[in-house]
């Protein structure tokens, strides 16, 4: 086992790691700048036709949903020094397109993001044609995607692409710890169930479901690569592999 795979080492890792230095997407319905947690450091783009054109387009944080605002804050809480880039890909009534998911995807890739989160998912073959194309390139240029998978198992994407971390719920007391499935499409459980997070407009809100186990995936690997920052996506699932497998008891 080489000194990286020191699960002592990598679990030093998520305890010191405040993503420092690492640049986060948060591909979702927005997030609400006027929160204290996000009033720094949150840039905020949506996706908008422009000559014909689909382009992310810098704007003012908003969110309609309040679904974005978790999860950007689910990772803040776990990395805080993560530079969050919030691209708004869901509309109020959380509906999207692939193609729209597909630019917000590519905009991560062209402008230097590690880590992107994908709390959203499409279906059917031309979806997955689409999105295929940008986790791939993803993969070979260094960025790590982390997907939520469907609430009810059904195949969507980009969650069941091969080369996207893909996450499922549950409930861990520590909301810290996760699991890694050995030989399982959705290859890690996170804490998903009875999330507390602000909401757009102040309060709090409770939420359940994978979209909310994902993002805690994403702060993970955000601490890792704050620590260990020329990690490549095949890398940073082999520690998660590690670390998974030590916090379930398995040998390694």
């Amino acid at each position: 086992m080489s000194a990286l795979f020191d699960i002592d080492k990598l679990q030093h890792a998520l305890e010191v790691g405040d993503g420092a230095g690492v640049r986060v997407a948060v591909l979702d319905s927005g997030v609400d700048e006027t929160l204290p947690d996000f009033q720094q450091d949150v840039t905020s783009y949506e996706i908008q036709m422009a000559g014909g054109q689909m382009e992310c387009v810098e704007t003012t944080g908003t969110d309609e949903l309040g679904h974005g605002t978790a999860c950007a804050w689910i990772i803040r809480s776990l990395a805080p020094k993560a530079e969050l880039h919030s691209i708004k890909i869901l509309g109020g009534e959380a509906r999207g397109t692939s193609a729209e998911l597909a630019q917000g995807m590519r905009w991560s890739i062209d402008n230097g993001m590690n880590v992107v989160n994908i709390s959203a998912g499409v279906r059917g073959p031309r979806s997955k044609e689409l999105l295929s194309a940008e986790a791939d390139r993803a993969l070979f240029e260094g960025v790590t995607f982390v997907a939520a998978a469907h609430n009810h198992g059904l195949a969507a994407y980009p969650a069941n692409l091969s080369s996207v971390l893909t996450v499922t719920y549950d409930n861990f007391e520590d909301t810290r710890r996760f699991r890694y499935r050995t030989k399982e499409q959705v290859e890690l459980e996170a804490h998903g169930i009875y999330v507390e997070t602000p909401k757009p407009g102040g309060g709090t809100r409770s939420y359940t479901g994978t979209s909310f186990a994902c993002p805690h995936v994403t702060g993970f690997v955000a601490q890792l690569l704050s620590v260990y920052p020329d990690l490549q996506p095949f890398e940073v699932r082999s520690l998660l592999y590690h670390l998974g497998r030590q916090a379930s008891g398995e040998a390694d």
